[in-house]
């Protein structure tokens, strides 16, 4: 979720403000002024002056390259311009992660996703769609404090939102503080989300509808690594489920639309959440739990108090060797109150929010490139990704259970990588719920990041 601005007006802002100190930058240097003319009249020192005028016509010196060729270095330091670096700093995206590896200035990247989806059983729900074009905006003010944000426009520029917007003070690698508006650190997806670092066109179920990504909210936390255990810990604004609008909270996404983005949030309830990763050489393991209210203090027509305690808890673990790779994530979460929140917001029988729910997936990939032509920058992996996943294990009282929001979700296809920052991604999914009819459908996209 996002905080989304007018487009007409804030967009030209946005650019303009960008486009400028990159215009500045990406300017010639200015021609140097033309020698003056030299006097024909004789003066004293005229054949100083005369020897001066013809050295000034010499070429460089050898030494006067290597000082200009220092001197745009620099220049180049000090204004960001520097060679890529793609790593990944405390679990975010390599390309969201480049101010942390500038020197000191400013830091730009992005990423971008082209979907194409194809309802197998008929025309009803094909569609293309732009699907993001993201710019993150970093600055290193000096080797301690950063800045960093990513500036998202959704749908071929429909919405232009922020995604997240914080200063970080890194006091040292075990303690670090950050403040701003945070991605809630929960599974795989929502800190690495650029479309080259995850399998499959669509992101997973499990890690939409459940762990409601992209899911960030204002707050101030600290984390930090050590020896090899990564932590975060956050305290946040509270999820907000009687928003209204269209943002009312349904059955088959559960708490997803009562996420603020840190717009103009409520902030009469309060979360936290705490994440934990330990990497041992090329595996992973880690876990997260998040609680807090949601209600906003909001109260019946009668005076009564909603208390709707949401809480979630996820245990995830990935591992890579030899091309081949596998992850797993299990996830259950709770909503506390249910049958007060589905009564206030007009939600009764098989329509009202589940008091608990559940999912997880296994996936498993192998990239033959390191077979066909090992050591190359391309790669092409199939992948397989099975997902189970219930929006009503639990239902409060006075509702009805829907099967059909018991579900598995099969996906099958290929992610090909001319080189580690562009993608093209095709694969079939079928979503087959307990009661209804299976659904399948066939996807293409690409995708980039810098």
């Amino acid at each position: 979720m996002r905080m989304t601005i007018n487009i007409t007006t804030s967009t030209l802002l946005l650019a303009l403000s960008l486009a400028t100190p990159a215009a500045r930058a990406a300017e010639p240097a200015a021609a140097p002024a033309p020698p003056p003319a030299v006097s024909t009249q004789p003066a004293s020192g005229g054949e100083k002056a005369g020897a001066a005028a013809k050295d000034d016509d010499a070429p460089a010196t050898q030494a006067q390259v290597r000082t200009l060729a220092e001197e745009v270095r620099r220049l180049k330091l000090e204004l960001g311009l520097r060679d890529v670096e793609y790593q990944s700093y405390g679990g975010m995206g390599p390309a969201a992660s480049k101010v942390y590896f500038a020197p000191k200035g400013l830091s730009i990247g992005g990423y971008g996703e082209l979907t194409y989806r194809n309802m197998t059983d008929g025309p009803t729900g094909d569609q293309s769609d732009l699907l993001r074009a993201v710019l993150y905006v970093g600055y290193r003010f000096d080797e301690r404090i950063v800045f960093n944000s990513e500036i998202e426009f959704e749908h071929a520029g429909h919405e232009v939102g922020v995604e997240f917007a914080y200063l970080d003070f890194l006091l040292s690698d075990a303690v670090r503080l950050r403040v701003g508006n945070v991605l809630v650190p929960m599974g795989f997806v929502n800190e690495m989300h650029e479309p080259a670092f995850f399998n499959g066109v669509f992101r997973p179920d499990v890690e939409r509808l459940i762990i409601p990504t992209t899911w960030s909210e204002n707050g101030v936390g600290v984390h930090g690594e050590v020896a090899g255990l990564r932590y975060k810990a956050y305290l946040l604004t509270g999820l907000d489920l009687f928003r209204g609008g269209e943002e009312t909270p349904e059955a088959d996404s559960w708490i997803r639309q009562s996420r603020s983005g840190g717009a103009e949030s409520r902030a009469a309830t309060g979360a936290g959440v705490l994440a934990l990763d330990y990497a041992a050489g090329p595996a992973t393991v880690g876990g997260s739990v998040y609680r807090g209210r949601a209600d906003q203090r909001e109260r019946t027509a009668t005076g009564e108090a909603i208390r709707a305690d949401v809480t979630l808890a996820e245990l995830h673990a990935q591992a890579a060797w030899r091309g081949a790779s596998a992850r797993v994530l299990g996830v259950v979460g709770r909503l506390g109150d249910a049958a007060q929140v589905s009564e206030q917001l007009g939600l009764a029988g098989e329509e009202v929010l589940g008091s608990g729910v559940k999912g997880g997936y296994a996936e498993v990939a192998y990239d033959v490139m390191t077979q066909v032509a090992p050591g190359g920058a391309a790669s092409l992996s199939p992948f397989v990704r099975v997902e189970r996943y219930d929006l009503h294990d639990r239902v409060p009282a006075g509702g009805v259970r829907n099967p059909g929001l018991d579900r598995t979700a099969v996906t099958a296809g290929l992610t090909f990588k001319p080189i580690p920052t562009v993608v093209l991604k095709a694969d079939w999914q079928r979503r087959d719920p307990k009661a209804g009819s299976a659904t399948d459908q066939v996807n293409v996209g690409a995708g980039f990041v810098f």
